[in-house]
């Protein structure tokens, strides 16, 4: 067994040198069919699968900063960023695009070794269960990676010599593999309830498949991919509850946690402490050190408070002011303060803000949900509004929206929707997808799915004509900006891709 457990450990070691074509020889990995025969074994195995995405270039840090740059609704802090990728302009030697696309790959390679070697349908149910989970994670990283670069090359054996180098697939290619791999992980995945540790149940992957039909629906209202984005939707319905109160969604880790309402996280712990609190909060707010890198737009801020005044979601959401942890001074910035300084001018997030001052350390044990039933309600709502109109589609975002009026005392916003037009609903439905998931890595992927003409109306033009500040970023006008580019550690590794095949305007 010692033996065993070495042989995983050089497996894990040696995938994480599989990050797409950065390793020339042909890498040792497991190809014993009986090496994950026992569920000890296999369950071993899973936890080296997860373990990336805890990794500060994936979801620690990176995937946040990426999808939050590139969303058009938020300012970068940081000065090498804040007119390259902050301003929706990141170059191909950007180091959060090649990193991501690195971890994105290890877990990937880790995934594929998984699969490679256990075996399906010996009638051990938690065999299938891990090898189905395994395959919900190959498929949720491939739907990352393709909303944010494309087609990319597709890996799906374990690295050889010969398996090491793949060419760009195509769009189509990479959400065939996407709704295969969805498809086999929830017939695969035990229920909820009956999972261990925090791992996802079946649940997730129909949430999976919704989003990349809805993704592949597009701006197309007659488009048969919303059907298909209904039938695994659906099936989520009921199946979770929301947490009473909005506010606990983010105010404590008792509270955030592994509560009703979360269908997939990335699970922290002491062990792996989680640090993207330290994304979101000053420096100053706290005993340990803050990086404030991802600040909101004022038009984001604006928009929440002019549509739902006194909505309690707004103060969960944002935060203008703090008081300094060594002297109490108070820090204001808009809309407390008006925007003299690029300092001052943009508001936090308060969602992830770090909520305890004395705290002499940037990690903590939040894990980060991906997938959540409030998400899952406002799909529902948008996909029943493409297909039949919103008579019976207001259901599911009063849901929501009940939701987070009883989250505070006395309020009568956001008030429950009736009475609009199939278009009235589609453009509401957008906007609510921000005010409530504003921050929560969704806000990218929103913004792109309907397309750059979408895009262009809703975020650049809203951005630029609002840009009053010599300090505010400008945004391009092209469709450079519906893509990251592809990583130029990628093109000059991969013999099977040339810089013809970088995306347009790289």
């Amino acid at each position: 067994m010692k033996n065993l457990y070495k042989l995983l450990i050089l497996t894990f070691f040696c995938s994480a040198l599989y990050v797409s074509c950065n390793l020339e020889e042909n890498p040792p990995y497991l190809s014993q069919n009986s090496v994950y025969a026992d569920e000890a074994t296999a369950s071993t195995a899973l936890n080296g699968v997860f373990n990336p995405l805890t990794n500060h270039f994936y979801y620690g840090h990176d995937y946040h900063v990426i999808n939050a740059y590139m969303s058009g609704m938020f300012a970068a802090k940081k000065g090498s960023d804040r007119y390259t990728i902050g301003a929706l302009s990141p170059t191909p030697t950007f180091n959060y695009i090649t990193k991501f696309w690195e971890l994105s790959y290890q877990t990937i390679g880790r995934a594929n070794d998984m699969i490679a070697n256990v075996e399906e349908g010996t009638g051990n149910v938690e065999l299938d269960n891990i090898l189905g989970i395994t395959y919900f994670v190959r498929a949720n990283t491939y739907l990352n990676l393709v909303r944010l670069y494309g087609g990319v090359p597709l890996k799906t054996v374990p690295a050889t010599a010969e398996t090491l180098h793949q060419p760009r697939a195509s769009v189509d290619e990479v959400y065939a593999l996407i709704i295969a791999d969805g498809e086999k992980a929830k017939s695969l995945m035990k229920e909820p309830a009956e999972q261990i540790g925090g791992r996802p149940g079946k649940y997730a992957a129909n949430m999976l498949l919704a989003k990349a039909y809805m993704t592949l629906a597009g701006n197309d209202s007659s488009s048969p991919y919303w059907q298909k984005a209904y039938d695994e939707a659906i099936q989520i319905y009921g199946k979770y509850t929301l947490v009473g109160n909005y506010d606990d969604l983010f105010s404590s880790e008792a509270t955030a946690n592994n509560n009703s309402e979360s269908i997939y996280e990335i699970q922290f712990n002491s062990e792996v402490p989680s640090k993207i609190g330290r994304v979101f909060t000053p420096n100053a707010a706290y005993a340990g050190s803050g990086w404030e890198r991802i600040r909101a737009l004022p038009e984001v801020v604006d928009a929440h408070a002019a549509r739902y005044p006194d909505d309690p979601r707004y103060n969960s959401t944002f935060r203008d002011q703090y008081n300094k942890f060594n002297n109490n001074a108070l820090v204001k910035v808009y809309p407390a303060r008006t925007r003299a300084n690029f300092n001052v001018a943009f508001t936090y997030i308060n969602k992830y803000f770090v909520k305890d001052q004395t705290t002499n350390t940037d990690a903590n044990n939040y894990n980060f949900v991906q997938y959540r039933y409030g998400d899952l309600l406002l799909m529902l709502a948008e996909i029943e509004n493409e297909l039949n109109g919103p008579a019976n589609a207001y259901k599911y975002v009063n849901e929501v929206l009940t939701r987070a009026r009883n989250s505070g005392t006395g309020v009568t916003e956001p008030a429950n929707w009736s009475g609009l037009s199939k278009d009235d609903f589609r453009d509401a439905i957008m906007k609510e997808y921000h005010f409530e998931l504003l921050g929560e890595g969704h806000d990218f992927f929103v913004g792109h799915r309907r397309g750059y003409p979408f895009f262009k109306a809703n975020y650049i033009d809203v951005h630029n004509a609002r840009n009053d500040k010599p300090f505010d970023p400008v945004f391009p006008d092209n469709e450079s900006v519906m893509l990251l580019p592809i990583p130029s550690d990628e093109i000059g590794a991969n013999r099977e891709i040339s810089i013809s095949d970088q995306n347009p305007g790289y």
